[in-house]
């Protein structure tokens, strides 16, 4: 929900293509392959920043979204949002089109990240983030009923009182299932403490996890240069088809501030068999400039079916630039090597924060979502009118389909970038509402995308606030046109 960005350091040359200019796409004018969408559907009950999506991979018909609803219980009335604890959670059966399962999950200490991710199998898992550790929620009938690890009855639905507590110290988690491993589930996450990023692995469902391996090698640039005054950025990772992990991790300079530190240098750690016990991740420079500011928010990385990877910045990559624009880097040997960057938005868009992305059923397929604005090139003018945007590609990044996924305007006023820093920097105004990234995913069979992000439209400036008592709510669009990324 929140990155407590510290800083990590990397000084050091970059020996990828990333040390060129940055590239511009070109935007194709074709209707007919501009993804087209259905009106967006709010999901009630439950507050909705920052939501997470994941489609059942055996029937994309199963359709869930998780949302972080505070943590401690009475933190987000705090900062006027939802007085409930632990993961707002909901479910499809009819590929997206109805959520009639809404359920409060989790721990009552819970409610600060939530993730969501459904096994070859079908299982459902859910983590949901209480500081102290993740609780692990699990459904093994397509959400309609949650345990926590193998204390079904204690757990109380997994709901309030949870027994399953994973990755000791943990913030911002993720959860991956290896979809050629039946049973076998990833947690990672960086602690508080040092903001060093960690990954743990369960081989049944859930129920236990250790720690498997490095992330950051200590061999690498990145690792002889962490200390634990600083931290990391650390996006969800991504499993190729070949199982190979990817995790992308962002880091500031080594002599950032602790606070306010600007993130001006992306990695990218590899496995090659996921992450056995004592695996140590290959580390690779994706881009680094003195003058770059990538950290808007939550960074993403994923694959394509061939294997090609891609990462997704929001920022500036160079000192001077007036726009803040969404970029995209292109690996096409398992991220040894990456291009320069590549804007994905069109110029006319001047703010664009909160990236993310999603590869496609075939090699050099990838989509793009983020929100954006053409009022001011500064995400915190407190008077911009931001809607969603997406964008395909089907050559890797050089040329883009965009499209208007909200031509009403889904959020309005500034969107701080600086997690729990928000209202404490000068620099930045304080507008959370929609937390910190929004999902993309890709139906297995049919190759279009339904889409999750948080929006606030009804919290407008010509109109008392209140609409209800959550900052941001859950919406969902499926594509129902255009080219489809298979």
């Amino acid at each position: 929900m929140r990155p407590r960005r510290k800083t990590l350091a990397l000084i050091g040359a970059v020996g990828t293509l990333a040390a060129t200019g940055p590239l511009v796409a070109a935007h194709a004018s074709g209707a007919s392959i501009a993804p087209r969408f259905t009106a967006a559907m709010e999901l009630h009950n439950y507050g909705g920043g920052e939501p997470s999506i994941a489609l059942d991979p055996s029937n994309s018909k199963n359709v869930y979204v998780t949302a972080p609803q505070g943590i401690p219980t009475g933190a987000n009335a705090a900062f006027g949002g939802s007085t409930t604890s632990g993961v707002g959670f909901w479910a499809s059966h009819d590929g997206g089109k109805s959520f009639p399962i809404a359920l409060n999950l989790g721990s009552a200490f819970g409610g600060g990240d939530s993730d969501v991710e459904v096994g070859s199998d079908g299982t459902v898992y859910v983590a949901d983030l209480e500081a102290a550790g993740a609780a692990i929620c699990t459904s093994t009938d397509h959400g309609r009923s949650f345990t926590s690890g193998n204390a079904a009855k204690m757990a109380d639905d997994c709901k309030n009182v949870t027994t399953n507590q994973q990755g000791p110290e943990n913030d911002r988690q993720w959860l991956n299932v290896d979809h050629a491993q039946a049973g076998t589930v990833y947690l990672t996450y960086h602690d508080f403490a040092g903001g060093f990023p960690i990954m743990e692995r369960s081989d049944d469902h859930g129920a236990t996890f250790t720690p498997c391996g490095s992330i950051l090698n200590p061999q690498s640039q990145a690792g002889q240069q962490y200390s634990p005054s600083n931290g990391t950025l650390v996006a969800k990772p991504a499993i190729d088809p070949n199982g190979r992990m990817y995790v992308e991790v962002t880091e500031p300079p080594l002599e950032s501030p602790p606070v306010g530190a600007t993130l001006n240098s992306l990695f990218i750690a590899e496995a090659d068999h996921g992450c056995p016990n004592g695996t140590v991740f290959s580390n690779h420079t994706i881009y680094t400039d003195p003058g770059a500011d990538l950290g808007k928010i939550f960074n993403s990385v994923t694959v394509d079916k061939a294997g090609n990877v891609y990462v997704i910045a929001a920022g500036k990559t160079k000192a001077g630039q007036t726009t803040t624009n969404v970029w995209m880097f292109v690996s096409h040997d398992h991220g040894v090597h990456w291009t320069a960057p590549i804007r994905v938005n069109t110029p006319n868009l001047r703010a664009n924060v909160m990236p993310a992305v999603v590869g496609g059923l075939r090699g050099n397929e990838v989509a793009v979502g983020w929100f954006g604005t053409t009022n001011s090139g500064d995400p915190n003018y407190t008077k911009n009118q931001w809607r969603y945007y997406v964008a395909t590609s089907f050559d890797a990044g050089k040329h883009f389909n965009q499209t208007t996924v909200t031509p009403a305007p889904i959020h309005y006023g500034d969107i701080c970038t600086v997690g729990l820093f928000c209202n404490f920097l000068p620099t930045e105004n304080g507008n959370r509402n929609l937390a910190d990234f929004d999902e993309l995913a890709v139906d297995p069979h049919t190759g279009e995308l339904i889409v999750a992000f948080p929006g606030d439209p009804y919290n407008r400036p010509d109109l008392p606030h209140g609409h209800n008592d959550f900052s941001s709510s859950a919406f969902i669009v499926r594509q129902v046109g255009g080219k489809p990324l298979r």
